[in-house]
């Protein structure tokens, strides 16, 4: 009988390297595309864009730095924010 022991009972995110499995994807995908872009139009944005992302989606304790951005911006700009004010 073997015992096998798995991450937080199979409710773990699937990540590879630095990455989620979605993230990693869409960075190999942007990376192909950006190289063709650059090949044929001299372009460099595309890879700007991929590497930006890719730099916004690492991963470090389950929090990602877009996470951390879209947080911040929900928190500060898009949420109401409620003070009670008393007298002592």
């Amino acid at each position: 009988m073997k015992t096998y022991i798995y991450p937080e009972n199979l409710k773990a995110n699937v990540k590879l390297w630095f990455w989620n499995v979605r993230d990693f994807i869409i960075i190999c995908t942007g990376l192909i595309l950006s190289v063709v872009v650059l090949v044929n139009l001299w372009n460099v944005l595309p890879i700007a864009a991929t590497t930006s992302y890719a730099f916004l989606s690492l991963r470090a304790d389950e929090t990602s730095i877009i996470d951390y951005i879209f947080n911040a911006v929900k928190f500060f700009l898009t949420s109401q924010q409620l003070y009670l004010w008393r007298k002592f």
